[in-house]
């Protein structure tokens, strides 16, 4: 009997329609509050209401997706679970959130002290407000931030609790 605990995973979002994977965090709890998985899934959509077909997702054990020569092997056997047709740019994997954040950072000229940290403009809303409208919700809300993905994100935190008095900063 294996007594070894399963460490932290990563979670893979392939679409067959866009011939992509896309790497995401974990998330542990109820399905109605991943705001991750929601943007990501909105992502994929031809039209309202009209979803790319196939689209899937995998949890992998994060130890060894991180080893490049068992990342091969387990897009390779995510490919044959899935299907052909993928195409050689299926290896290519997106860390979605991770890399938007660090478009974001370089657009803002690498800054450690950027003026739209955490705002509602880089909050993680997923595509479904016409949806949430339709059916009588309210606009959807979360609490993640394209800003949790920066590669400053650590800096950001502290100047903005400096900033509300939570303590001083001297950086």
């Amino acid at each position: 009997m294996n007594t070894e605990t399963a460490g932290p995973k990563v979670r893979l979002v392939v679409c067959r329609t866009c011939k992509s994977v896309e790497e995401i965090p974990d998330f542990q709890g109820p399905i109605e509050y991943d705001d991750l998985l929601d943007v990501v899934a909105s992502r994929h959509e031809y039209a309202l209401n009209h979803p790319h077909p196939g689209l899937n997702m995998f949890n992998v054990e994060e130890k060894h997706w991180r080893i490049p020569d068992k990342r091969v092997q387990i897009l390779d056997r995510i490919k044959e679970q899935v299907g052909d047709g993928l195409g050689d740019e299926f290896y290519e994997v997106k860390a979605t959130f991770k890399d938007d954040a660090f478009s974001c950072w370089k657009k803002h000229n690498k800054t450690t002290n950027c003026d739209d940290f955490r705002s509602d403009a880089k909050r993680l809303i997923p595509n479904t407000a016409a949806e949430r409208k339709e059916a009588g919700l309210p606009k959807p809300t979360s609490n993640r931030f394209l800003c949790d993905f920066c590669p400053v994100n650590s800096v950001a935190m502290q100047r903005m609790r400096a900033k509300r008095g939570d303590y001083h900063y001297t950086g």
